[in-house]
C-alpha cells in the first residue's frame, strides 16, 4: 500500500502510535537486557564472594592448625601437647571439608592451577606435621624444635602463601566481573543511544513524509484556488491519491472544469443574443426603407393624377 493512498487520520495515528510503541519496546528491551545483565553479574559476584569467604576461612583454619602444631612441638607440657594434637585433628577435619568444597567449585583454569599448588604445599605440610609428631613422641625436644624451625616453618609459609595466592585469584576474578559489568553497562548505554538515534531518524523521516503528503496537495489546491479567483479556469489537477487530499484535488479539478463549461455556455448564450439583436436591428432598418419607398411611390402617384 502506497503512503499517499492511506487516509490522513490513519497516517497521523499510525505515526504517533508507531513511535510510541517503538519507544516502549526500545525502553523495555534496554531495561530487560540491563536487568538480566546486572542480575547475572550480581549472582556471579555473590558466588565469588562466597568462595573468597570460604577460602579465607580455609586459610585461617590452616594457620590455626599449624600454629598449634608448632606450639605442641615446642611445649614441654605433655598434657598441653596432647590437647594441641587433638585440636589439630579436629581442625584438619574441618579443613578437609572446606577443601572439598573449594576444589569442587574451582572450574576456572587459573583457579585449578592455584588450588593444585595449595594441595601440593598441604601434602608437604602434612608430611612435616607427621614428622614433627614422631620427633615429639621420641622425646627429643631439641630435635623437634629444630625441625619445626628449619623444616616445618618454611613449608607452612609456602602453604599459607599458596592459599593467599588462591584468594588473590578469586579476588582478581571478582574484580574482573565487576569491570565486565561496568564495560557491559557502557556498551548497553551506547547501543541504547544508537537505537534511540535510529528511532529518531526513522521518526524524522516519517514526519517528513507525512508533512509532504499533507503540504504538497494543499499547496496544489491553494495555487489552483488562487488561479480560479484570478479568472484562470485552465488549470487541471491530476491525482492518483486515494486519501482525502486526492479526493479534494479531483473535486477541485472537476469544479474548475464545470466552471469552464458554465462560462462557455454563458459566452455562447451572449453570442446568440448579440446575433439576434443584430438581426432584429437589420430587419427594422429594411422595414423603414421599404416604408419610405412606399410613401414616395404614393406621393408620385398622387401628383400624376392631379
Amino acid at each position: 500500500m502506497q503512503f499517499d493512498n492511506i487516509r490522513v487520520s490513519r497516517k497521523l495515528w499510525g505515526a504517533f502510535l508507531g513511535l510510541m510503541i517503538a519507544m516502549l519496546l526500545l525502553s523495555s528491551f534496554a531495561q530487560n537486557r540491563g536487568n538480566n545483565s546486572m542480575s547475572a553479574a550480581l549472582d556471579a559476584v555473590v558466588e565469588v564472594e562466597a568462595r573468597i569467604s570460604t577460602a579465607i576461612r580455609w586459610r585461617g583454619a590452616t594457620e590455626t592448625a599449624v600454629n598449634m602444631v608448632v606450639g605442641g612441638a615446642v611445649t614441654t607440657d605433655a598434657a598441653l601437647s596432647e590437647q594441641y594434637g587433638v585440636k589439630v585433628k579436629e581442625i584438619i577435619g574441618a579443613i578437609n571439608k572446606l577443601q572439598e568444597k573449594i576444589v569442587a567449585s574451582a572450574t576456572d583454569p587459573q583457579e585449578k592451577a592455584a588450588v593444585d599448588k595449595v594441595l601440593e604445599a598441604r601434602k608437604a605440610v602434612l608430611a612435616a606435621t607427621a614428622r614433627t609428631g614422631e620427633l615429639k613422641k621420641a622425646g627429643d625436644d631439641a630435635a623437634t624444635r629444630q625441625y619445626a624451625d628449619k623444616e616445618f616453618a618454611p613449608l607452612v609459609t609456602l602453604y599459607l602463601k599458596a592459599q593467599d595466592d588462591f584468594v588473590a585469584v578469586l579476588e582478581k576474578r571478582r574484580d574482573a566481573i565487576r569491570a565486565e559489568v561496568v564495560t557491559r553497562r557502557i556498551e548497553y548505554a551506547i547501543s541504547s543511544i544508537i537505537l534511540s538515534l535510529l528511532l529518531l531518524a526513522v521518526g524524522i523521516f516519517l514526519a517528513w513524509r507525512l508533512v509532504h503528503s499533507i503540504s504538497d496537495p494543499l499547496n496544489q489546491a491553494v495555487t489552483t484556488i488562487d488561479a480560479i479567483a484570478a479568472g484562470d479556469l485552465t488549470r487541471e489537477l491530476q491525482s492518483t491519491r486515494k486519501d482525502e487530499f486526492g479526493h479534494m484535488l479531483r473535486s477541485l479539478s472537476a469544479m474548475s472544469a464545470r466552471l469552464r463549461g458554465v462560462v462557455s455556455e454563458v459566452r455562447s448564450g451572449v453570442d446568440s443574443v448579440s446575433s439576434a439583436s443584430v438581426e432584429i436591428a437589420n430587419g427594422n432598418h429594411d422595414l423603414s426603407a421599404r416604408t419610405e419607398q412606399t410613401a414616395s411611390n404614393l406621393e408620385e402617384t398622387a401628383a400624376s393624377m392631379e
